[in-house]
């Protein structure tokens, strides 16, 4: 049930049919609407959208090369690619998700919600999505303040992609573990799937979707392009 709930709402993201999922060999998705070059993994299977024009020079990589930064890059040189980032994707069910201190957390107000963004980066606050999520929890510091926040966003009315913050002086104590536990047992009440997605450089992030119970399986790249080579010409004059 999980998997065929992932596999279908990222095939309608990117554009396919679920059943690319179950193929082992690469998939490649003309998408022209695409100023970008979107790589996912799920399980075996690497599906690749973008215009044409990029898609042409990622066929020629091989399988190994699809989800290598340099590779795309080198690959996709004629659109001044830009890295828009590597994320790690990690899912949980009933069976997986270690409901520990979820009691610990409540439904959040917007104030409360507010109150922890303020306390962490714009880079952070952007990061969380927590400011157009609904609904959301907090979980209070020592001195009874709220310190970590957590909800989530419903992808394709099957998936609950959880977003986290918490407050810069309140971090390594678990108050962020919490609110999102608290968020991802209520997103599997009402019959969604679960999604942690950070990047992999976010090495804190990641422990703390293992420690909940949320299971690695796949990863996404995303690189900008530029538009078309006459925008490259145009730039360079």
């Amino acid at each position: 049930m999980t998997e065929t709930v992932v596999h279908r709402v990222w095939a309608e993201r990117l554009g396919v049919a679920p059943a690319v999922f179950r193929e082992s060999q690469p998939v490649f998705v003309d998408r022209s609407d695409l100023t970008a070059a979107v790589v996912v993994r799920l399980g075996r299977t690497v599906a690749v959208a973008a215009p044409e024009r990029a898609l042409s020079r990622l066929r020629s990589l091989g399988p190994g090369h699809l989800l290598h930064v340099g590779s795309l890059l080198g690959a996709l040189e004629p659109w001044a690619p830009r890295l828009f980032g590597v994320a790690s994707l990690a899912f949980a069910d009933h069976t997986t998700l270690a409901p520990v201190g979820a009691d610990a957390a409540r439904t959040a107000s917007e104030a409360e919600v507010e109150a922890v963004l303020s306390r962490c980066s714009v880079e952070e606050r952007d990061e969380s999505g927590l400011l157009d999520m609904d609904p959301r929890w907090v979980a209070l510091g020592e001195d009874g303040e709220p310190a970590g926040a957590a909800g989530y966003e419903v992808w394709g009315g099957g998936l609950a992609h959880v977003g986290v913050a918490v407050a810069a002086a309140s971090r390594g104590k678990g108050l962020g573990a919490r609110a999102a536990m608290a968020a991802a047992v209520h997103a599997i009440g009402v019959g969604l799937v679960p999604q942690w997605r950070c990047r992999e450089d976010n090495v804190a992030s990641l422990r703390v979707g293992e420690r909940l119970g949320f299971v690695r399986t796949g990863e996404q790249v995303a690189i900008d392009l530029a538009p078309d080579e006459r925008d490259l010409t145009h730039a360079a004059r």
